[in-house]
Formats: C-alpha cells, sequence, structure tokens
C-alpha cells in the first residue's frame, strides 16, 4: 500500500463505514480502494475530550467514527446481528429522570424556604428560643408590641400595656384613662374584661412558654388598681377586680375623715355628708350648722381664704375620684341646716355665699 505525506490509502469494507451522524449505509457486500485523511480529529462530549480507541478519519470529506466507541461515550448499546447495527440508546430515559430529579429537588428547596420563614415568624412572636421562653429584653419588648398591635382599642377603649421580667416571671399591665374611656369602660361587664386579659394572657403564654404571668387592670388618671390578675405556668388563671364601696358606704368613709372644715379658726364642724348620682354626675354635700346653741360659726366661715377652699375641696374630689372613675363631674357643696346652699364647686368653680352675721 502506497503512502501520502498527509493521507493513507486504505481498504475498506463499504458496509462497516458509516458516518457521524449515525446512518447505517445499507448496500451489497463490495470493496472499493479509499484515500482516508488523518487529521487528527479529536471527539469533546459535554465539555470533554474523549481517546476513542480507532482514531477518526476523512473520505471524500465525510467524517467517519467508530460508531460503538462514540455510542458508549454517549451511553448507547451497540450490537451487530444479522448484517445489521442495533444501537439501543439510553440518553432520553436519563435526561427524563435528570428533569424529574432538578424538578424535585427545586420543589424541595421552595419548601424549605417557606419553612424557614414559617421559623423566622414563629420566633418573631414567640421569641428567638428553641422552646419559646425567652425572657431577654427584646423578646419580651417584640412580644409587648405584638399585644400593643392586637389589643390596643378593643371595646373601643384606648389600652395601654407594659410588660417586664421581675425575677422569673412577667408583669403585665393593663391600663386606660378614665379622663377619655370612662363612659365606654363603664360599658364592659366584669366577665368581658376577665376574658379581655385572659386573651392577652394567652399570648404572652404561648410566646414565653413555662413562664408565670402577674398584672394589674388599672385607670391611669387616678392610678386606682381595677383588678389584679395570675396565670400560671400550668395555664391556671384568676382574676379578681376590686370592690367598690356603696354611696352609702363611702358617706361613712368620708365623714371619718373630714369630720370638721379645719382651714379657718375655730374649725366648722361637718354634721354629714350626702351623695347622690344623677347620670354620670356624682354630688357631694357637706352639711354643715354655722349657728348651734354653743358656737356661732358665721364670722368663722366668712373669713374663710378662697384658695384654702378651693383645696380643700378638691382633696375630697381626689378622694371620690380614686373610689369610682366612671362618673364624668363630680360636683360638692355646702349646705348650712337653716341658711341652705353656701357654696357651690363645679368645674373648676368656686362660688361662696356670705352669710349675715345678725341675729
Amino acid at each position: 500500500m502506497k503512502k501520502f505525506k498527509s493521507y493513507k490509502v486504505l481498504c475498506l469494507t463499504l458496509g462497516l463505514g458509516i458516518a457521524l451522524s449515525g446512518t447505517v449505509l445499507n448496500a451489497a457486500s463490495i470493496t472499493k480502494s479509499l484515500k482516508a485523511v488523518y487529521s487528527n480529529i479529536a471527539i469533546s462530549y459535554n465539555g470533554q475530550t474523549k481517546i476513542l480507541s480507532s482514531e477518526p478519519f476523512l473520505v471524500n470529506g465525510t467524517t467517519y467514527v467508530p460508531l460503538r466507541a462514540v455510542s458508549e461515550i454517549m451511553g448507547a448499546n451497540v450490537n451487530w446481528a444479522n448484517n445489521t447495527i442495533y444501537i439501543a440508546s439510553q440518553t432520553s430515559s436519563n435526561v427524563s429522570t435528570e428533569q424529574e430529579l432538578a424538578a424535585k429537588n427545586f420543589e424541595i428547596a421552595s419548601l424549605k424556604q417557606q419553612l424557614d420563614v414559617a421559623k423566622k415568624e414563629l420566633e418573631t412572636f414567640k421569641g428567638t428560643g428553641t422552646e419559646g421562653s425567652n425572657l431577654t429584653t427584646a423578646a419580651i419588648n417584640n412580644t409587648l408590641s405584638k399585644i400593643k398591635d392586637t389589643y390596643y382599642d378593643d371595646y373601643n377603649i384606648d389600652w395601654e400595656f407594659n410588660l417586664r421580667l421581675v425575677s422569673s416571671r412577667l408583669e403585665l399591665t393593663v391600663s386606660y384613662d378614665s379622663r377619655y374611656d370612662s363612659s365606654d369602660f363603664a360599658k364592659t361587664t366584669e366577665s368581658r374584661r376577665k376574658q379581655f386579659i385572659r386573651e392577652i394572657c394567652y399570648d404572652i403564654a404561648s410566646a414565653h412558654k413555662d413562664t408565670e404571668i402577674r398584672g394589674t387592670l388599672e385607670d391611669s388618671r387616678t392610678d386606682k388598681e381595677v383588678a389584679t390578675f395570675r396565670y400560671s405556668k400550668t395555664g391556671s388563671y384568676t382574676y379578681e377586680e376590686e370592690s367598690y364601696l356603696s354611696l352609702s358606704e363611702f358617706e361613712t368613709e368620708l365623714e371619718r375623715y373630714y369630720k370638721t372644715i379645719n382651714i379657718v379658726t375655730p374649725s366648722i364642724p361637718i354634721n354629714a355628708i350626702d351623695l347622690s348620682e344623677r347620670s354620670s354626675t356624682l354630688t357631694a354635700t357637706l352639711n354643715v350648722n354655722l349657728r348651734t346653741s354653743g358656737t356661732d360659726y358665721r364670722a368663722a366661715w366668712n373669713d374663710i381664704s378662697r384658695s384654702n377652699l378651693r383645696k380643700y375641696l378638691d382633696d375630697i374630689i381626689d378622694d371620690i375620684e380614686d373610689e369610682y372613675s366612671t362618673y364624668d363631674k363630680i360636683i360638692i357643696v355646702v349646705k348650712d341646716n337653716s341658711l341652705g346652699l353656701i357654696a357651690d364647686y363645679e368645674n373648676g368653680s368656686l362660688i361662696i355665699n356670705t352669710v349675715s352675721t345678725s341675729n
């Protein structure tokens, strides 16, 4: 066989020659002499250079490669039988499997991302502790913020909340201002207030497990405790409202303390204090007797300083407001048993009547 510089002359069996496209040449078995050109043709599959057992070559501009070697690189099986080449490709199945696997992996990643978001939201409400009992300042403030956002205007009342750590328990203060919300607060019942506080405690306990909660319901205007409550680690709940004295009982309390008008000499005795209510107004009547069989207090009454009497009556109003926070207005009048009305104090305006000292 004659050798050339850039190619070799080979005798090939045409029945075994195939093109890169994989087309099988079905023809009668004949023998031809062809010129094959070897040009160091390389095979690259999926970005990787492959070394074949037989080197590819060119014949009349057509590239020929060994079918079995190339097919096996691509994951296919090649068999020869009955003058026929059989190629069983696994590529389609593999691609399908890889696509399904990729879809599943994406689904798992999406679900994991959703789970992470849900965990972060839960930790945001409960605190960052794994058991939800985190009592750090940041966790408590976060819970307090959630409580404010949830309950700030229930029953049309502008509630204020304070939550702090005391020893190993949480102290909760729920307050309202009777100056603005007295009528709306009066519309709520004790059972509603009890349930309202219970729901708040439940939300706090959910965020800070195994932690006792204690607290008070207060009127911020008078600093009076309306109720006390306790929510245990096991979820048991107690709520007790401070009992208000009846008007007659409170009359006795006032009489016990305010026995005289002691801002003048001689002090003027108070015979009785009467409390009466009409709508949302409470009137306190101080009953005096300026002229008795033994002493005449008329001159002393005329000598009373307006500012001193105003302060004296303001003290009585403060005591009434400490006991009763539901009245919109409190009026105090001073009444002489014989002379009638001698002073009226309403909405900061004080009227004092001068009495005659003549017989």
